[in-house]
């Protein structure tokens, strides 16, 4: 089995595994940690080419948007100052952690920015590698995040919902 069909594999079968066992975001954090694990196992890290990841990328989109209708733009009013708001405290609290870490000289200043900054695991990845970062510590830091958001917040949502709404 060549190194993509093997990570693909083992991703479905992860992804699969995950969502079965209903854990929070399975399909989707099983698939990263499947794959990241096959990828550790391996001499040679699997990549997926460049087409086929924007292909995933736009299909992952129209995924997305399909969830929007017309009982959201009532919303929109409110909620998009909440979420331009919330995107600055995490671009600020991004840029003060990469700051900390290039001061206690953990990252250079390009990882840093990149590895702290909200966004998406493949996107921040790339842009990081063509600004001269790493992306594999990109990467890393992004992926770290998500799975620890996607296991931890639907907890920390349950508790607040039974214990300070009630």
């Amino acid at each position: 089995m060549n190194s993509l069909a093997g990570a693909i594999f083992w991703g479905a079968v992860g992804g699969w595994l995950a969502w079965r066992w209903h854990v929070p975001g399975g399909a989707v954090v099983g698939a990263m940690l499947a794959t990241a694990i096959y990828n550790f196992s391996q001499p040679a890290r699997a990549t997926m080419p460049a087409s086929a990841e924007v292909t995933i990328q736009i299909a992952v989109g129209i995924l997305i948007g399909l969830s929007a209708d017309r009982s959201l733009l009532p919303v929109l009013r409110s909620v998009l100052p909440l979420a331009m708001l919330g995107a600055a405290g995490f671009v600020l609290f991004g840029f003060l952690m990469a700051a900390l870490s290039v001061r206690m000289g953990w990252l250079d200043p390009v990882t840093a920015l990149f590895g702290f900054t909200p966004g998406g695991i493949s996107v921040m990845s790339l842009v990081a590698d063509e600004e001269g970062g790493q992306a594999a510590i990109v990467a890393t830091m992004h992926f770290v995040r998500v799975v620890t958001i996607l296991l931890a917040a639907p907890a920390i949502i349950r508790f607040w919902l039974q214990r300070v709404v009630h």
